[in-house]
Formats: C-alpha cells, sequence, structure tokens
C-alpha cells in the first residue's frame, strides 16, 4: 500500500518557489552578477588599473625601460549559512487556518488539499524573509563595506571587504548639513573628487539619504537659490513641496555633474525598514546617514553562494535549497526547510562612500 501522506521532492518544491513574486531590492540594483561556488571560499582577483606612467626618454640607441605591471590582488571570503525551518502541524490540517481559508466563508477542502496550501504559504514567507536577509547583506556591503553575521549561539564574524578607511565619514557638530556656513554641494564635490581619483573607485550615480537629511536638504539655501539661477538649464532640480509618496524608497531630485551635458548625480531618500530576530524595527539606513554609490558596473557587486552542506541537496552551491522531510518514529511531524549559503560580495567597495551623523 502506497504511502497516503506524500512529501513534495525538491522538484515541486522548486516550483513552488518559482511562482512567489519577488520584491523590487533598492540595493539588489548593485548585484546584477550571481556566482556559485563548489568550494568552501570565495575567491576574486583584482586586476591592477592600467599604469599612467610615461615612457621614459632613452639617447639614441638606448634601452627602453619596463612600464607593464602584471600584479593582481587576491580576496578570499567564507559565505555564511541561513537556515529557515517550519513545522506543518497536523491539527491546522483539520480544521480552518487563517491565510488558507477565506475568513468568512471556510473552504470545503481535504486535509491534504489544506496541507499543500499551508506548505505554499510557508514557502512564500520564508523565501521573503531569506531574500530579505541577502538584502540587509547588501545593504551592510554597500552602506558599511563590511558584514557582520552574527550567529544563534551570539559568536559574530566580520566580513570586512576593504574599503578605504576614509570612505566612511562622521561629521561632527559644526560641520553638518544645515550647519551655519557648510555647503552641500561643496560637501558632494570633494567626494566626488575623491571617488573618482581612489584606485577601483568610479563617478558617484546616486547620493542616497535617511529622511532626516532629506528633511534639511529640501530646505538648504544654496541648493534653493542654485536651482532659481539655473531654472533654464535644469542643472539642480530638488523637489520642495510636500510628497505624497507612498513608497519608502523615492527619487527626490538630480544634480548634473559637469554642467548641462554632464553625468546626472540622482538624489534619493530610503526610508526602508527590517525587523531583526528580536522583533525590534530597524533601518537599513541611518536616519541622519547618506551613501553615495557609482553605477552598478564600478562596485562589481557580486550575488555569490556557495554549497549547501546536505546529502539530499547532493552538496551543490544553490541560491536557496529546499527540503521537505518528517521527524518523529511513532507520532511523526512534517517539517519543511529552505537553505542558503550567501555573500554579497562588492569588488570595488571604494565606489562606495558613507557619512554618518550628515545632519543635527
Amino acid at each position: 500500500m502506497a504511502a497516503p501522506y506524500e512529501l513534495w521532492e525538491t522538484r515541486t518544491a522548486l516550483g513552488a518557489m518559482r511562482a512567489v513574486k519577488p520584491e523590487t531590492w533598492m540595493f539588489g540594483q548593485f548585484f546584477n552578477r550571481q556566482v556559485t561556488t563548489e568550494s568552501e571560499w570565495i575567491d576574486f582577483e583584482k586586476l591592477p588599473v592600467p599604469t599612467r606612467r610615461l615612457a621614459a626618454f632613452v639617447k639614441p640607441m638606448g634601452r627602453g625601460t619596463s612600464v607593464y605591471n602584471d600584479t593582481s590582488r587576491s580576496l578570499r571570503f567564507k559565505p555564511a549559512n541561513i537556515v529557515v525551518e517550519e513545522q506543518i502541524d497536523p491539527m491546522r490540517l483539520l480544521s480552518t487556518a487563517p491565510g488558507i481559508d477565506a475568513m468568512l466563508e471556510p473552504m470545503n477542502i481535504s486535509p491534504a488539499q489544506r496541507r499543500n496550501l499551508l506548505r505554499v504559504a510557508m514557502t512564500e514567507q520564508a523565501l521573503m524573509a531569506i531574500e530579505r536577509r541577502w538584502e540587509w547583506m547588501r545593504a551592510r556591503a554597500i552602506i558599511d563595506g563590511a558584514v557582520t553575521v552574527r550567529y544563534e549561539d551570539a559568536q559574530s564574524v566580520v566580513v570586512d571587504f576593504g574599503r578605504a578607511a576614509g570612505h566612511t565619514e562622521t561629521l561632527s557638530s559644526g560641520s553638518r548639513f544645515g550647519d551655519s556656513g557648510v555647503s552641500v554641494l561643496d560637501k558632494i564635490q570633494a567626494i566626488i573628487d575623491k571617488m573618482v581619483a581612489v584606485e577601483f573607485g568610479g563617478v558617484p550615480t546616486k547620493v542616497t539619504m535617511g529622511g532626516g537629511v532629506w528633511a534639511v536638504i529640501r530646505k538648504d539655501a544654496e541648493l534653493l537659490e542654485a536651482m532659481k539661477f539655473e531654472q533654464q538649464r535644469t542643472d539642480i532640480n530638488v523637489e520642495r513641496g510636500l510628497l505624497a509618496n507612498a513608497q519608502k524608497v523615492f527619487q527626490v531630485g538630480s544634480i548634473t555633474v559637469g554642467g548641462s551635458s554632464g553625468q546626472r548625480l540622482e538624489l534619493w531618500v530610503n526610508n526602508e525598514t527590517y525587523v531583526d530576530n528580536s522583533g525590534t524595527s530597524q533601518r537599513y539606513l541611518g536616519n541622519k546617514d547618506v551613501v553615495i554609490t557609482a553605477s552598478p558596473e564600478a562596485i562589481m557587486g557580486m550575488q555569490v553562494f556557495g554549497r549547501i552542506i546536505d546529502m539530499d541537496a547532493d552538496f551543490r552551491a544553490l541560491p536557496i535549497f529546499p527540503k521537505n522531510f518528517m521527524k518523529g518514529d511513532r507520532v511523526k511531524t512534517e517539517h519543511m526547510s529552505w537553505e542558503s549559503a550567501p555573500l554579497m560580495v562588492p569588488i570595488n567597495p571604494d565606489a562606495t562612500y558613507k557619512i554618518v551623523s550628515a545632519v543635527n
């Protein structure tokens, strides 16, 4: 007699995962390449920036000098593991289940049908939690240049991507936006110069700020005066009125770098939040902080996924491995798990810049 209680095979679970509608992640735009690795470690190699050396003068028939540089830099990281596990309570299969049945008109469905619907609902929430953790890792890599992995046993590991110390700047009182004599445009110009000059840097394309910074910048007298003067050329454009924007991420203006024919530097506000393991709501970007970023091509963000250490996964490197299994002897309970071994790596972290406490 065949077992009446069938578990989902991996193919079925993957099919349910593909049916989940993904969210649009703000920091995901900087990580548009995906790599899987069968090794315990994730290795990258950075080739040197083309040299600016001049060819040497020599006398007729003299020997030349070398300018060729074949050195490289190696980077090695180890991915962390994420696991979500849910138990399917058998009693939930016998009665109305929130999120499965209609609130006022319970569906007349069998326990087996309700079990499949519950599996789908659990899969959707598990995927969103895992992808939200990916977004948190991407945000930390872009904003902080490092990711601190804190395990359930309270141990922690810092993965430092090697961003230059000068690319994280904390402003003190008297030097913050909104303080007397402080020029927002001069500060942005200084950061542009620094990001362009550094090796493996890039020309900024976005200034993303917390809502507290925007509340100050939108009233900045220099920006408002510049818009009045440049209104025919539209080199500077900042929203001055009220914004009825339901989104937590929205564009509030732009500045053209290099004149009217130059590159556009977009101004964005990010008020996104997540809920940490203690149940507390946290911001991805601090309310008074700013992160300035070059293009995704300059940052070269990589979404890397390592091996899933599980025989049922054949130890393959997968973004997410879903699993449906039973536990117990006399009374069995059904469980589902979703595992990932991610690391979000900005190959060129110096193409990012963070300002801490940009306003009072």
